[in-house]
């Protein structure tokens, strides 16, 4: 009898010890999270890339952006603040083609998709010798014009009439008119010849070159000139491509409700800062990734 009971009490505890390691060993799936979707880049400076998306609906606990490039390891980057949808790179090499994935993880779940974008970084001015840039419209005085990039001064440069409108990629004109200028290629509105810029894209209201992405490459336009309001709460950013096939960003500043600076009619300028490639033939991106891609 004695023995019965024994063998009763040690099934017993056996079974409450498979019951238990069930138990422990039990674990919920994770819900495969939604992906990120609205992927878009800009260049922020010769070495740096930002990039920028929309969170995905649903359960997700952060992201996992993957970077890759010719040549070169892929690199991850993970991070579980789920609120953030901005992402940028330094020490990246200018007029490289970067490839960067996004991915929505919910814990060691990631997303089925991930929606890819290429992007090459762009040298930055937003002054030249310690000074903004600044234009003179073309009909005053002091008309002058811009080159996007002189290669004797690696830079942007500002050129008067005097030193020869032909070095001019763009000129800004209003004519005396308050509401509006006239912002293109000199050689087109002045001289009917070989425009030195073409427009890409659409010109964007913007308060900073930052605020302008992109969501795929830069296409360029047959339009080489194009207006600007002069009255306006915002600055304007617009996208051009060199006759010598370099890309462009321009953004050009607005201060107290007006494009046009200065305070004697003749003497107007508009102030610039500029996102230029130096790499020809590289419009900022490759070719956009599709969802998945």
């Amino acid at each position: 009898m004695f023995k019965y009971k024994m063998l009763l009490v040690a099934l017993s505890f056996a079974t409450l010890i498979a019951v238990g390691c069930n138990e422990n060993t039990t674990t919920p799936l994770e819900t495969v999270p939604n992906a990120p979707t609205g992927l878009m880049a800009t260049s922020l400076g010769a070495d740096m890339i930002g990039i920028k998306w929309t969170v995905p609906t649903g359960e997700y606990t952060g992201y996992k952006i993957k970077l890759s490039a010719t040549g070169m390891a892929d690199t991850t980057y993970t991070f579980t603040d789920k609120t953030k949808n901005m992402f940028s790179v330094s020490g990246l090499t200018e007029g490289t083609n970067y490839t960067f994935s996004v991915s929505s993880v919910n814990g060691a779940t990631a997303s089925a998709t991930a929606p890819s974008i290429t992007w090459s970084p762009a040298r930055r001015y937003t002054q030249v010798g310690g000074f903004n840039i600044q234009v003179y419209e073309y009909s005053s005085s002091k008309g002058s014009g811009l080159r996007l990039f002189d290669p004797s001064t690696q830079a942007p440069a500002v050129y008067s009439k005097t030193e020869g409108g032909d070095k001019w990629d763009i000129a800004f004109n209003n004519d005396g008119t308050p509401d509006s200028i006239d912002a293109g290629s000199p050689r087109l509105l002045y001289t009917l010849l070989n425009p030195r810029i073409t427009l890409v894209g659409k010109i964007t209201p913007a308060n900073s070159l930052d605020d302008v992405y992109e969501t795929e490459d830069l296409t360029a336009s047959s339009k080489t000139y194009f207006s600007l309001p002069n009255l306006s709460t915002t600055g304007y950013v617009f996208v051009v491509k060199t006759a010598d096939g370099n890309y462009a960003k321009v953004f050009v500043k607005q201060l107290l409700g007006k494009i046009l600076q200065g305070t004697i009619l003749d003497d107007q300028y508009v102030t610039v800062e500029i996102s230029y490639q130096a790499k020809v033939g590289v419009p900022h991106a490759g070719t956009r990734g599709s969802i998945g891609g």
